[in-house]
């Protein structure tokens, strides 16, 4: 997987969660679903894949429970999963 490969990240790391809804994630692509976690801006988004966050509807661990991704892998998917769900 390249560095900062979005697409490869979602795809190895990020789906598993995130194209079935598993523990409340937002799933790629729902634009209704995906819509206000946008709103939030970027920065947002990216510190909640980084760092884990606790919300109303479901868990996101840190860097998507896999501490081996780099920072850059990371948010590349999260802008990957955004341009999926615009």
């Amino acid at each position: 997987m390249a560095l900062g490969d979005g697409e490869g990240t979602f795809k190895k790391a990020c789906a598993l969660c995130h194209q079935t809804g598993a523990g409340g994630a937002p799933k790629a692509g729902d634009k209704e679903e995906c819509a206000p976690r946008i709103a939030q801006g970027m920065a947002t988004l990216h510190e909640h894949s980084l760092k884990g966050f606790n919300g109303a509807k479901g868990i996101m661990p840190a860097k998507g429970g896999n501490p081996t991704l780099t920072d850059a892998d990371v948010l590349a998917a999260v802008d990957y999963m955004v341009t999926q769900s615009q």
